[in-house]
């Protein structure tokens, strides 16, 4: 799912309260508007390439995978969830050009009725310090786990375990192994590493969605308290931090959509009134 920026106008002083009560109304009703940067956003499953970071760093690929137990096997959300009328997934991607971009990824479960069990989300991505020369040295921050934060995590050197057998694994048995990353990555030599991290909610109920925020960052940002660094060797300014945590938020229901559209027009509606005053006066 894509979204279009749309410029805001410059907001005058009588209505910012109004404006800010209306914001505050939605804030947890709608999602971020995206920003896809540098050259596109997600395709339909959430996949991205060729994003790029610090002073040479890109990030080769970014794959998200879904496994949501008596579905069938583990696959690309898209498709796990493609066969299930109950089940809705879309991506938004915001704060491009900034120190932090995030990636929401979205399952909704729009049934009055079902439940579902035993959701297993995995983001594996490959990381290259410079776009010449692949290899970084790898830290990470892997503390006890609170609410939201990832509870899997794989490093891998690419000439032992290339991108692809990551995800084998966790399509074979809808998890990774949760081990430290390789010795070749956590050395100064560095490695041509590939990671992955996986987050899991055990149930998602009727008008309830689970949300996962992957957080990519140039400038040492966390969303959560565990996360990963990836610092190109030999390269000057490019480091990568990649962390995210996970959620599950009832939807709202369509008298609080109503509200909000109703406050945002409401905001509008004065704002013109207010830009043809000052015109006549």
């Amino acid at each position: 799912m894509t979204s279009l920026h749309a410029s805001i106008p410059q907001r005058r002083p009588g209505w910012r309260p109004l404006a800010a009560a209306a914001a505050l109304a939605c804030a947890a009703a709608l999602p971020a508007h995206a920003v896809l940067t540098p050259s596109s956003g997600p395709d339909i499953a959430g996949n991205l390439s060729d994003i790029a970071y610090g002073g040479s760093g890109n990030v080769f690929q970014v794959a998200p995978m879904l496994f949501i137990n008596g579905l069938g096997a583990a696959g690309a959300p898209n498709s796990v969830v493609g066969g299930n009328a109950a089940l809705s997934y879309d991506v938004t991607l915001s704060g491009g050009g900034t120190g932090l971009l995030t990636i929401d990824y979205r399952i909704t479960n729009k049934s009055t009725t079902d439940s579902f069990n035993q959701l297993r989300f995995m983001v594996f991505a490959n990381p290259d310090g410079e776009q010449l020369n692949f290899l970084d040295t790898v830290a990470e921050k892997w503390d006890a786990a609170v609410a939201g934060d990832p509870v899997r995590r794989e490093v891998h050197a690419f000439p032992s375990d290339p991108f692809d057998a990551i995800g084998a694994r966790f399509a074979v048995n809808n998890n990774l192994t949760d081990a430290a990353p390789d010795a070749a990555c956590l050395a100064a030599s560095g490695c041509d590493a590939v990671m992955g991290l996986q987050w899991n909610a055990a149930v998602l109920n009727p008008n309830e969605s689970f949300v996962v925020r992957l957080a990519l960052s140039d400038t040492g940002q966390a969303v959560s308290g565990r996360f990963l660094t990836f610092a190109g060797v030999g390269a000057v300014d490019t480091t990568l931090t990649v962390s995210g945590f996970s959620q599950v938020t009832a939807v709202p229901e369509p008298s609080t959509w109503a509200l909000c559209l109703a406050g945002l027009a409401a905001v509008a509606s004065l704002a013109r009134r207010r830009s043809t005053l000052q015109r006549e006066r």
